[in-house]
């Protein structure tokens, strides 16, 4: 009796913990989806402000074009002006809710587009952290990059050669007795 008494003890516990973590990951859950609406919310009105402001810029390109006599340019300018209008009033307007939702629309409709605007998104992330990486490189070693390492071949032997990139030029030679063959020799 006692057993089963404590079992059901250990289980009311374990029941109770449950419960509460499920509670405080819903409480997490809402929090982020509130931060991040709250976020794009803000950003989105931004962003409008901004393409709203494009917008009237090309107002302005239409006016002028139109004056100096060129009517299809002022038409084309004009109808991106408009819809620039468009855009940056919907930015404006709706609220964080409201484009998350459609967001989850065409996401559920178009899955595929989903997937090939993150596969481009990742690509673009990953070629500008490539593009960046050998000044990050100099900043955290302080290496210029101008020179490389390469292995070179000289008679029998295998050598080592300071490579200068861009300059194409082979720098000096050290033979693997540590001699050198040509050029100045800086020892590491």
């Amino acid at each position: 009796m006692q057993e089963s008494s404590t079992k059901e003890r250990v289980s009311d516990v374990v029941d109770t913990a449950r419960e509460k973590t499920a509670d405080q990951a819903e409480q997490a859950v809402a929090r982020g989806r509130g931060m991040m609406r709250e976020q794009l919310d803000q950003r989105s009105t931004e962003i409008g402000s901004q393409v709203g402001s494009a917008s009237q810029a090309l107002r302005q390109v239409a006016d002028q074009a139109r004056m100096d006599g060129n009517d299809q340019q002022a038409r084309l300018a004009e109808q991106a002006a408009e819809r620039g209008e468009r855009i940056s009033s919907y930015l404006i307007e709706a609220d964080g809710e409201a484009i998350i939702d459609q967001i989850e629309d065409v996401a559920r409709r178009q899955p595929w587009l989903v997937a090939g605007a993150g596969l481009l998104l990742g690509f673009a992330i990953a070629r500008t952290l490539k593009a960046s990486s050998s000044q990050r490189y100099e900043e955290r070693y302080g290496w210029s990059g101008q020179y490389s390492a390469r292995p070179a071949v000289r008679g029998s032997g295998s050598t080592w050669s300071d490579q200068r990139s861009l300059a194409g030029d082979a720098g000096p030679i050290v033979t693997a007795t540590g001699s050198r063959v040509g050029g100045e020799y800086d020892t590491p």
